[in-house]
């Protein structure tokens, strides 16, 4: 299988308007939700990047900040900054918000960016994303990006077009069936996508850990 090197991008650029505070710093067990994306992801990149606009805020984690060029237009923008900033023709996305990923995550999403770039028929370029599903529906803000998908990024951005589905619409994308994510990993989709968007989400994620902690 080739070897690629892949750049992880935690995307923190949002600004917590529901949550009321800023979600990728709340404690979930012993570690900052930030902390355990970090953590997770660092199996399966070379290196990490956090995509936001308050550096200040991240400076403790020790990974390159890097921000938005076309700021406030959503997580696009973010995905946009990481993509010119990695060298790297991949990166691995990851929202701030999502505190039960685990490196087994994303050593799925680098195995289909691996067993993509050594077995896609010559002559018929490269994926360009890969996206797991949950329950129907995508997941693209924990997915893998290729550079070839910056074009029609940064044309989506231009064009004021921020909907994720649009730009997915034009990029040649593989996407990872739920149950190769459960599989995979060990635990329900739903479990593993999990978000906080509102403090019941995270009200609702400390007694899912806490539940997984009792459970060992």
């Amino acid at each position: 299988m080739l070897e690629i090197e892949i750049t992880g991008v935690v995307l923190a650029g949002g600004r917590s308007s529901r949550m009321g505070e800023n979600k990728a710093l709340l404690a979930i067990g012993r570690e900052k939700v930030l902390e355990t994306i970090i953590g997770a992801m660092s199996a399966a990149v070379q290196n990490v990047l956090i995509a936001a606009n308050d550096r200040d805020a991240y400076l403790e984690f020790g990974c390159e900040i890097v921000p938005d060029r076309y700021p406030g237009m959503g997580p696009l923008s973010g995905i946009h900054a990481a993509l010119h900033a990695a060298d790297t023709p991949w990166i691995m996305v990851a929202a701030c918000d999502m505190p039960f990923v685990t490196p087994e995550l994303f050593r799925l999403l680098q195995t289909k960016v691996l067993e993509d770039a050594a077995t896609l028929p010559a002559g018929q370029g490269e994926w360009q994303a890969v996206i797991p599903m949950e329950k129907g529906r995508v997941q693209p803000l924990l997915a893998a990006y290729h550079i070839s998908s910056l074009p029609a990024l940064e044309e989506s951005l231009n064009t004021g077009r921020l909907r994720m589905t649009d730009w997915l619409e034009r990029l040649q994308v593989r996407y990872i069936a739920e149950e190769e994510v459960a599989q995979a990993t060990g635990m329900d989709a739903g479990h593993a996508f999990f978000n906080m968007n509102s403090p019941e989400d995270y009200t609702q994620a400390i007694r899912k850990q806490m539940e997984e902690e009792e459970g060992r």
